[in-house]
């Protein structure tokens, strides 16, 4: 898998149903930023709710400025090992999506490990088994703003976890960074399939514990988002990060004896990024608006 991304359809997410997630991000994304700070996530609520620009999400350590977007974190809290307040009424129509949504693509995460445990000399079931037994996984609904010159939409960076899959409406912007010379190719990740499409396409990605998984055979591809565009970019973003705590997940840190669960990898990882990493960087820093998405990095 050269570019570490492909494309999937599965009938376990109707198009009726991604259709409706979105409609519910896009409004909850256009109330007043007033109402919207009501659902800010917090450390209690493992983050959960809602993060406004600047509100320490910047995805690159080398963004030296927040990052244009908001975004609202849902997950499931059984999953999640932790406990989570009831949604407020007028986050029930948000919630009753995501949820929805959640378990759709947790049954469509399936057919992908069976894919790769296939493709690695595996029983269908290998990585299922191994580490899918009680998997932490969330949705993150994301919009992204037109930007400004110098301004970032999401910063180039790999995601910590296994697999993320993600569509969008309105805007563009997602691109992948090619191995070969280092220049950026435009994605689209548009939820195709309205029609008489049966099911959605998804753009999906391996991460870091999928390469460590795999021993280097499935790349964790950089990639970010420039929405240099006129229109609001709304994605869903599904995070599936296996199973927490098995010992059957767990990766060793890269230089260090130190043996980390998956759950405690991007718990790491994640904390570093809300920690305001930025300022901790090697002093270099990203500014693409306005350069073509062919430019070498």
């Amino acid at each position: 898998m050269e570019s570490g991304f492909f494309r999937l359809s599965s009938a376990a997410v109707p198009c009726s149903l991604v259709e409706g997630a979105l409609d519910a991000a896009c409004g909850f994304f256009a109330r007043p930023l007033e109402e919207k700070l009501r659902h800010c996530g917090s450390a209690a609520t493992g983050w959960r709710g809602y993060t406004p620009m600047g509100g320490g999400h910047n995805c690159s350590p080398a963004s030296r400025q927040p990052e244009r977007k908001e975004s609202f974190y849902w997950g499931e809290p059984d999953t999640d090992g932790d406990a989570a307040a009831p949604p407020a009424a007028e986050l029930a129509a948000l919630d009753a999506a995501a949820r929805v949504f959640h378990a759709s693509m947790l049954e469509a995460t399936r057919a992908v490990l069976r894919g790769l445990s296939l493709a690695m000399g595996m029983a269908p079931s290998a990585l299922e088994e191994r580490v899918f037994t009680a998997p932490s996984a969330k949705v993150l609904l994301v919009a992204y703003d037109p930007v400004e010159r110098s301004e970032l939409s999401c910063g180039s960076h790999t995601d910590c976890g296994f697999l993320t899959m993600l569509c969008s409406r309105g805007g563009r912007g997602l691109q992948v960074r090619r191995r070969a010379d280092g220049t950026w190719l435009d994605v689209d990740s548009a939820a195709a399939g309205g029609g008489a499409a049966a099911s959605p396409t998804f753009v999906c990605n391996l991460g870091d514990l999928a390469a460590r998984l795999s021993g280097g055979r499935y790349a964790s591809t950089p990639h970010r988002v420039l929405n240099d565009s006129a229109e609001r970019r709304v994605a869903l973003v599904f995070f599936n990060n296996l199973d927490g705590g098995g010992a059957a997940a767990a990766v060793r840190e890269a230089g260090s004896k130190r043996r980390l669960t998956c759950g405690q990898y991007v718990a790491e990882r994640l904390a570093e990024m809300r920690g305001g990493f930025a300022e901790r960087a090697n002093g270099e820093s990203e500014e693409f608006a306005g350069e073509g998405a062919g430019a070498p990095r």
